[in-house]
């Protein structure tokens, strides 16, 4: 009996010590650790933004972003990417640029929290390399053999970005010319006849373009001289063939000098006598001096024929020159 009450005693001291004045001890609650500070994000670019064409695939340019917490968003807040290129989830610009334009736009990148940052740009596309004929060649370009840089002039083009590199790919150039752009430089010389070549026009960017002419390439035109003489009576008239040009071509009378030796014409004339004629017609030039011409007529007179050729009037293509040497004796 007496031992079940000292451990009845020794139980009701151990509570009362471990609760004093009736109250439970709580441990106190272990503090959550603070969040760690971010910083803005920020955006940036491995290369700038670079100039496209139409129909050629743009070179990617990779936007990065740092800070902030990811993972990150893409997006175009403002403007617009070129028609065929996207903004992939990645950051990267790239595709295939579908219309030409200067495009402006800016990219913004958003964080998982509410953390924003953005960058303008501007891609301007070039329209499609194209090359062609110019309206003198369509059919062909025709050129006076011995002309000097006339008419060499052949194609035509627009779009692409230079600088720009042009190449014979077929055929070969008019003997005398060489190829300079979309022209032939230097004195057309050789044979007459025709010549087809083709010339690739390359650009910056790679894309290509080719101009085929055909080149026609005909002779010198060339007059003949001759004499004209007559009397007070009769005149005179002269028969002058002429050969190669193209078209019917037309005469002129470029000076007139003295011929003392024929006619009763003052020597220091250098105007031929009212009435005279030059004339042109199935591959002659006919000059002629009226009858009556007072105290008769002596004189050289130099004549220049030029051809319908686009390229005849230049000064690189001078006009073939003919004497006539003419005398009309006195009545």
């Amino acid at each position: 009996m007496r031992s079940a009450l000292v451990c009845a005693l020794v139980v009701l001291l151990s509570v009362a010590c471990a609760r004093p004045n009736n109250t439970v001890q709580v441990a106190p609650p272990t503090p959550s650790p603070s969040p760690t500070p971010t910083t803005p994000v920020a955006l940036t670019a491995t290369a700038p933004f670079h100039g496209g064409e139409v129909g050629v695939a743009y070179a990617p340019v990779a936007l990065s972003a740092n800070g902030g917490v990811q993972p990150y968003t893409w997006s175009i807040s403002a403007g617009a990417l070129p028609n065929g290129l996207t903004l992939g989830p990645d950051g990267t610009v790239s595709g295939n640029p579908t219309s030409a334009g200067n495009f402006g736009f800016i990219v913004q990148v958003a964080d998982s929290g509410d953390s924003t940052a953005t960058m303008p740009g501007s891609i301007p596309i070039a329209a499609t390399l194209s090359a062609g004929l110019i309206g003198a060649c369509a059919t062909q370009c025709s050129v006076e053999l011995g002309c000097v840089s006339v008419c060499g002039g052949f194609g035509q083009m627009s779009g692409g970005v230079g600088p720009y590199s042009f190449a014979l790919t077929s055929g070969q150039l008019p003997s005398g010319t060489t190829l300079s752009g979309l022209t032939l430089t230097g004195t057309f010389t050789g044979l007459s006849g025709y010549l087809r070549f083709s010339v690739q026009i390359t650009d910056s960017f790679g894309a290509t373009a080719t101009v085929a002419p055909l080149f026609w390439m005909y002779q010198h035109i060339a007059l003949a001289s001759g004499n004209c003489t007559g009397n007070f009576i009769t005149g005179c008239s002269v028969r002058l063939p002429y050969s190669g040009g193209i078209g019917t071509p037309s005469v002129k009378l470029v000076s007139v000098g003295a011929n003392p030796s024929q006619g009763c014409w003052p020597p220091t004339a250098t105007q031929p006598p009212a009435g005279y004629g030059l004339t042109v017609s199935g591959g002659v030039v006919v000059a002629s001096i009226p009858k009556g011409v007072g105290n008769g007529y002596g004189a050289v007179c130099t004549l220049q024929l030029t051809d319908q050729g686009v390229c005849a009037a230049n000064t690189n293509c001078v006009a073939p020159v003919a004497t006539v040497t003419i005398g009309v004796q006195c009545g």
